[in-house]
């Protein structure tokens, strides 16, 4: 008796063992994601790519080291600092963040982890992640953001805008107020100029 009970306790963990093999094993390369231990097919230092369109650089990514994922075509960066430009060449903005990812097919970026972006007037943006999608021409993230201009404060979720940001719009839950050199409320002013498009 005490045999078959021995017998029958090896077979049934030896079932449980084989069964979390297969477990383990049916893996897709879908499931992976950039902070596990997946084998990169390249590693580059002092890493520099730019992004140009008739021979205007649209935006330029430098970081210490950045590693290549072809299976998936994403190239992945440790503390990028992206530059991003206007039409006549000049810097509108530069982003930081922790990490960064550039999708090698449609060239969108996304910058995680402590984002900042700092334009050239001096308007500063901070969120956890933000995505700039390469077709829109346009910065974007659903995470928290806060924003401030010349001591003007703004938060919220969700962010939809240009990398200069001149021109947004903070998606839901807005909190704070900017103010115009008159000291006017910005909301007033849209309020003004709603009312009078309907007289």
């Amino acid at each position: 008796m005490m045999r078959i009970s021995f017998r029958n306790e090896l077979i049934a963990g030896a079932a449980v063992l084989i069964s979390l093999l297969l477990v383990c094993c049916d893996r897709s390369d879908q499931d992976y994601s950039i902070d596990e231990p997946e084998i990169c097919d390249q590693v580059i230092n002092d890493f520099t790519t730019i992004e140009s369109d008739s021979g205007k650089a649209k935006w330029k990514i430098t970081a210490p080291v950045a590693r290549v994922y072809s299976s998936r075509d994403l190239l992945v960066t440790d503390n990028p600092v992206i530059y991003f430009y206007d039409e006549e060449g000049e810097i509108t903005s530069v982003v930081t963040a922790d990490k960064g990812e550039i999708d090698q097919k449609t060239r969108d970026l996304t910058a995680i982890g402590n984002v900042v972006v700092k334009s050239r007037e001096g308007y500063l943006l901070e969120t956890e992640s933000l995505i700039w999608v390469q077709q829109k021409g346009r910065i974007q993230t659903e995470d928290y953001v806060k924003f401030t201009r010349d001591g003007d404060v703004v938060e919220g979720y969700g962010f939809r805008g240009y990398p200069g940001l001149k021109e947004f719009d903070i998606v839901r839950d807005v909190d704070g107020d900017m103010y115009d050199k008159d000291g006017r409320v910005n909301k007033e002013i849209e309020s003004e100029t709603e009312g009078s498009r309907t007289e």
